[in-house]
């Protein structure tokens, strides 16, 4: 335990300021995506004109997706690692981490179990911690809601664009898809602030 000689030697601190950075950057092509896919719905004719840089942002959009999601396992083996050296007796390792979000099935329960355990462990602390930890705590529901709206709505929507590509309501699935899509990555985007917050507050305190 305390390992640590100052809250900027935290493992997980510049890769979370980089992955906080490339999801507002997602966000932000999400919302232009989700534009073009309402202009798709009620303006046909608007759409058209753009219908190229639409097929761009979702290009760049899905690049950004796989860097983010490389990025947020590394940081999240590397807020475990720090994790271990806050808590004397901390019961998730980083590869435990790991595998709790990436390994089929098991991650249904894992990702939960992960979140619980860092909302309880900090609950305990006061203060802002406390008010952390409960803010994680009420985004578990939410990312369970968002991520099985999201892979049900993207799965229905290209069967569609597949079976079906000329399907008048397709639009519509896209235009879903994309609304839940952005919910999605707004709460990795709250989950991931709020995690690092408290990590760094905790070392701070843990120096002091």
């Amino acid at each position: 335990m305390n390992n640590l000689n100052d809250a900027n030697s935290l493992k997980s601190s510049g890769v979370g300021k980089l992955l906080v950075r490339l999801l507002w950057l997602l966000l932000g092509f999400g919302l232009v995506s989700t534009f073009f896919s309402l202009l798709q719905v009620i303006a046909q004719p608007v759409y058209q004109v753009f219908g190229s840089l639409d097929g761009l942002v979702s290009i760049v959009s899905l690049i950004l997706s796989l860097i983010s999601l490389v990025v947020f396992f590394i940081w999240l083996h590397r807020l475990h690692a720090d994790l271990k050296n806050l808590f004397e007796e901390y019961p998730i390792t980083p590869g435990g981490a790991i595998a709790r979000f990436i390994i089929p099935i098991y991650s249904l329960w894992g990702m939960a179990n992960t979140l619980s355990t860092f909302a309880e462990r900090f609950k305990v602390e006061g203060g802002d911690l406390t008010a952390l930890s409960e803010e994680v705590r009420s985004l578990i529901a939410p990312l369970y809601g968002f991520i099985i709206g999201s892979n049900a709505l993207n799965r229905i929507a290209l069967t569609q664009a597949v079976k079906n590509p000329d399907d008048k309501f397709l639009p519509v699935w896209f235009l879903l898809a994309g609304f839940v899509d952005l919910g999605l990555t707004f709460t990795w985007l709250k989950l991931t602030k709020t995690m690092g917050t408290a990590v760094t507050q905790k070392a701070k305190r843990t120096i002091s």
